[in-house]
C-alpha cells in the first residue's frame, strides 16, 4: 500500500494552494505524531503559511472595485443555489427530496464557499460544478437548480479573469516568488510522503491504512481536474490548430 504520485506542478495556484490544504488538514485529523512525521510536518508547515501569505498579497494587490461586485455576485447565487436546494428538503415529490437530501450532504461538505478566502472560494467553486456537473447532476436536475449553476460558474469564471487581468507589475514580481515557495512546499510534501513509504515498509501498512486510503481519493479528485483540463486544451487545440499545424495537415494530405 501506498501513496499514489501526483504532478503538483501541473496545478493552477488556487489548485496548489487549495490541495494543499486538504493535505494540512488531513494530517491534522489523523495526527502527525501518531503518523511518525512530527519532524517532517514542522518543515512543512511555515512553508505552506508563506505560500498563503504570498497569495494574499497577489490577490490584494489585482483586487478592485469591480472584482468586488464580481466576487457579491458569486456569493449571491451561491447563497441562492444551496437555499433553493435546501428548500426542496420540504418538497412533495418523494424523488425531490431525496434529491435534495443528497445535495446537502454535498453542501456541507464544501462548507459555506460565500465565506472562505477569495482563492479557496475560486478553487472550491470550480470543484462544486464538478460534483454538479458530474456525479450530481441529476439530482441538481431534480431540484432544478442546474440554471443556478450554471449562472455560478459564469461568475466564478469571469471573477477569475478578472482578478488575472488585474495583476499590477508588484502583482507578477509577487507571482515569482510563489513559483519559488510552490516548489518549497512541493519538496516538504513528497518529504512527508517519502517518510510515510518508508515507515510502511518498516512497520507494515495497518497503521498507515486509513490516512493513504483517504489522501488517495484527495489525490484521484485532483488528478481528474488536472486531466479535464488537459483534454479540453486537446480539444481546443485540434479544434483550432495553430498556423504550423494546418501546414502540418496539408503535407500529411
Amino acid at each position: 500500500m501506498k501513496i499514489n504520485s501526483i504532478q503538483t506542478g501541473s496545478f493552477t495556484n488556487d489548485e496548489h494552494f487549495q490541495f494543499n490544504t486538504e493535505f494540512l488538514d488531513t494530517v491534522n485529523r489523523f495526527g502527525a505524531s501518531q503518523l511518525k512525521i512530527e519532524t517532517d510536518f514542522g518543515i512543512y508547515l511555515p512553508l505552506y503559511g508563506q505560500e498563503d501569505t504570498v497569495l494574499k498579497k497577489i490577490i490584494k494587490s489585482a483586487f478592485t472595485a469591480e472584482i468586488e461586485e464580481a466576487d457579491k455576485r458569486r456569493d449571491t447565487l451561491f447563497s441562492g443555489m444551496v437555499a433553493t436546494s435546501n428548500a426542496a428538503l420540504n418538497h412533495f415529490n418523494a424523488d425531490t427530496r431525496k434529491a435534495a437530501a443528497r445535495l446537502k450532504i454535498l453542501f456541507d461538505t464544501y462548507g459555506n464557499l460565500a465565506r472562505k478566502p477569495l482563492n479557496q472560494q475560486t478553487s472550491g467553486v470550480y470543484n462544486l460544478m464538478q460534483e454538479l456537473n458530474g456525479a450530481y447532476a441529476a439530482d441538481a436536475r431534480q431540484v432544478a437548480i442546474v440554471d443556478w449553476a450554471a449562472e455560478l460558474e459564469a461568475a466564478n469564471v469571469a471573477f477569475d479573469r478578472l482578478v488575472k487581468d488585474r495583476f499590477e507589475e508588484s502583482a507578477a514580481k509577487t507571482d515569482l516568488v510563489l513559483r519559488e515557495v510552490r516548489r518549497e512546499v512541493d519538496a516538504a510534501y513528497r518529504a512527508i510522503i517519502t517518510r510515510i513509504g518508508a515507515l510502511v515498509i518498516v512497520e507494515g501498512a495497518d497503521a498507515y491504512a486509513e490516512f493513504i486510503r483517504y489522501w488517495n481519493t484527495v489525490i484521484a479528485k485532483y488528478a481528474a481536474i488536472v486531466a479535464q483540463r488537459a483534454g479540453r486544451r486537446r480539444k481546443a487545440s485540434a479544434t483550432n490548430p495553430t498556423p504550423a499545424e494546418d501546414e502540418q495537415q496539408e503535407t500529411d494530405e
